[in-house]
């Protein structure tokens, strides 16, 4: 009889049965006991974090934790009991740790969960998540309106410098950006605002021949192209094709790596990009202005000419004698602002973008909302500062 070889206690162990229980736990009242059994390690936690998550299910309040009954411990299981832990605090529960061993202290204090994973994660309600949504909305619209305001002043500065020393001017760049932002505007901007003086000509003597006061809307053509009108649709005219085009053209230029080889070359971008494009605004946009208001008017001849057969001297004749220079003057004072606004974002949103296609897309859209938004703001602004000065 041949005898058998003695057993090896590695092959013993690997059969060893199944363990059946990972947690034992009990309800005091309001009070849940709780004493993990056996071995929490990888190969036992998805049962042993399903039976932690059943017993603090409604949750409690108070829980013990008695860590004596654990034989193996590894950071996994670590892991899992302060994901627990993690929660019961997020959720204001008071909760104690009893018979844990030196070793088993160590591993909870190395075993924390990543920030933000405190627990299951649950969607937030309606209310919470349109709060939350709106905070971070309004986080970021700060720090968008800091990283403005900062590059603004950079741009006060370089500008003051170049002043100081104007051969450092870049003319051939101005004149460049002149023909772009306000030679090539001119078809786009008198076609618009032709038949924006035809609408409000057209509907203002609409209104007004109910009480026979037709001749009347040239007085509010006058005010409403020369106050508001004019300079607010050549400057969203202008935000639409100047702002978007200066953060497509910046932002190729950031993608193509061609702002740091300015920079390598000390150079200063702000001298090179930035500032004949803004100087470039600032000098054509008042002429914009001044061509939208002839446009606007002639349209508003046409209007009246069919509309009520108001000729066209009877027209120009009634326009001189309403006509104020001080409206004008409200117009155009407008203009230099709104260039600046126009120019600044445009060339910040460009700075921002980064080395891919759709990151210069993106910014391109955002330049032109935001310019929008800040040249309506601006022009509510005015309208309430001219109002209060009896302008």
């Amino acid at each position: 009889m041949i005898p058998l070889p003695p057993s090896d206690p590695r092959q013993t162990a690997s059969v060893a049965p199944r363990q059946a229980a990972w947690l034992e736990s009990r309800r005091e009242r309001d009070r849940v006991l709780l004493r993990p059994l056996g071995t929490w390690t990888v190969e036992a936690l998805r049962q042993a974090e399903k039976d932690l998550r059943e017993a603090l299910s409604p949750a409690p309040g108070a829980v013990s934790l008695d860590l004596s009954g654990l034989s193996r411990l590894d950071t996994a299981g670590a892991l899992v009991l302060n994901k627990a832990l993690s929660l019961l605090e997020a959720r204001g529960i008071p909760f104690e740790i009893t018979g844990a061993s030196s070793v088993q202290k160590a591993l909870l204090a190395f075993a924390l969960p990543p920030p933000g994973e405190d627990g299951p994660s649950r969607a937030p309600s309606l209310p919470a998540g349109l709060i939350i949504a709106l905070g971070r909305n309004a986080q970021a619209g700060f720090e968008t309106a800091a990283r403005l305001s900062e590059f603004f002043g950079r741009f006060l500065v370089r500008l003051g410098l170049i002043l100081l020393q104007p051969r450092r001017m870049r003319l051939t760049s101005l004149v460049f950006h002149m023909d772009q932002t306000g030679l090539r505007a001119v078809p786009i901007v008198a076609l618009l605002t032709f038949l924006i003086g035809m609408v409000v000509a057209y509907m203002g003597a609409k209104q007004l021949q109910y009480y026979g006061a037709q001749v009347f809307a040239v007085n509010l053509l006058e005010v409403s192209i020369m106050r508001e009108m004019g300079v607010l649709i050549t400057a969203i005219v202008v935000a639409g094709r100047s702002s978007s085009s200066f953060t497509a053209q910046i932002g190729a230029m950031v993608a193509n790596e061609e702002v740091d080889a300015l920079r390598s070359m000390g150079l200063d971008p702000v001298d090179l990009l930035v500032i004949p494009r803004i100087l470039a605004l600032i000098l054509t946009l008042p002429i914009l202005v001044f061509i939208a208001d002839l446009a606007a008017f002639y349209g508003g001849a046409v209007a009246l000419r069919v509309s009520l057969d108001i000729s066209f001297p009877a027209f120009l004749t009634q326009l001189h004698s309403v006509a104020r220079a001080q409206n004008f003057l409200v117009g155009m004072v407008k203009a230099p602002f709104f260039a600046v606004i126009i120019g600044i974002v445009g060339c910040f949103q460009g700075f921002r973008a980064t080395g891919s296609a759709e990151s210069v897309g993106f910014l391109t859209t955002v330049a032109v909302v935001q310019a929008l938004f800040l040249v309506i703001l601006t022009d509510a602004l005015f309208a309430i500062f001219f109002t209060a000065i009896g302008l």
